[in-house]
Parts: structure tokens; sequence; C-alpha cells
């Protein structure tokens, strides 16, 4: 019996020496690669439209909506650093929607409407149309590309998308940005 103890002692130490839990690194850095749109402490839209690109925790961040400003920069926890911006320190959203700067200045990450959607109708049935979004920051090109020819300049803010040429002008976008849902009832679903 001693002898038996003293092995199964034995093993669950072993076990326990050489045991090394699996280290994930499915949770990853946020991804802030994207359009990001800023906005001042008063709510008004600012002048400048952000891209950034990011490579592990190494940021490119560089103004898309007008002069040119560049700056290298890095994720540190849900601190943003930009080391070439006038205000360097940042603080990431819990959700990596939203970096709030130390002046104040809020930027938003703008989702992506890139890409082929088609339409429905209210009573489920398919519409003939067939749309490409074309996003340049928070500036959309849309057209429609399956048959009739249909376009309008638009833009995004936030959830609410414009479409200032058709006939029903308001959109809102589904949290997951997946779905467009008119005024008119009409639903577009990106593909």
């Amino acid at each position: 019996m001693r002898k038996f103890i003293c092995r199964v002692l034995f093993a669950v130490l072993a076990a326990g020496l050489f045991y090394f839990p699996a280290v994930s690194n499915a949770g990853g850095p946020p991804d802030l690669n994207g359009t990001w749109i800023g906005y001042y402490n008063d709510g008004t839209k600012s002048e400048y439209v952000w891209a950034i690109r990011q490579t592990g925790l190494t940021l490119a961040i560089e103004n898309v909506g007008g002069k040119t400003v560049k700056s290298k920069g890095r994720l540190e926890g849900d601190k943003v650093i930009a080391d070439d911006l006038a205000t360097q320190n940042g603080t990431l959203s819990a959700d990596g929607t939203k970096i709030t700067w130390s002046d104040g200045v809020v930027w938003k990450k703008s989702p992506s409407l890139e890409g082929t959607w088609v339409g429905y109708y209210d009573d489920g049935s398919k519409s003939e149309y067939v749309w490409a979004i074309h996003q340049t920051g928070s500036t959309l090109s849309i057209e429609n590309v399956g048959g009739e020819t249909a376009k309008s300049k638009g833009r995004i803010e936030g959830d609410k998308v414009f479409a200032q040429d058709f006939a029903t002008q308001h959109g809102k976008l589904s949290a997951d940005g997946t779905k467009i849902t008119w005024t008119d009832g009409v639903v577009w679903k990106k593909q």
C-alpha cells in the first residue's frame, strides 16, 4: 500500500511539474484597422478623417480627409499612443469603436459599407436591384449593378446612412453592419 501511495504521489507531483496550460492568443489586440471620424468636445464633426493601419500593436495613422498628417503609434492595452500628433495619448473604449484623446477629441470608427448589397421589400420578396457601395471615409458612392441605372452620393454618420439622390434618403445600419433598413421599409443585406 505504501508503494502505491508513493507512486500516486510521485505521478501527481510529476504531472504538476510538467503541466503547462495552453496560452491563447485568440483575444489578441483589438482591431483598429479602418476609418475613424473625429468629433470635438461640443459634438461637431472634425474636418479630419483618419485611417489607421495596424500590424500587431504598431499603428500607422494618416489623415485621409484633407491636408497630409501622418503619425506612427502603438497600442498598449486600452491606451493608444500617436507619437507624431500634438495630442499623443488616447483611451480606447471597451468595444473598440471609440478613441478618446486627452484633449477631449473623440474618434469614432466608421463601419465599412464597402461591398455588394441586395435589397428586400418589406414583404420579404427580393428586389431586382443589386447595389454596390464604395466608401471613402464617411462618403459613399452607391450604384445599382443589377440592371437599371441608378446612382447616388451618400454618407454614413454612426448608424445613420444617407443617400442624397434617392427618393428614400434615410436608412439605419444594423449593429452588426450587415443590414440597412430604409425608412420606406426596404432592407439591404450585405453579401
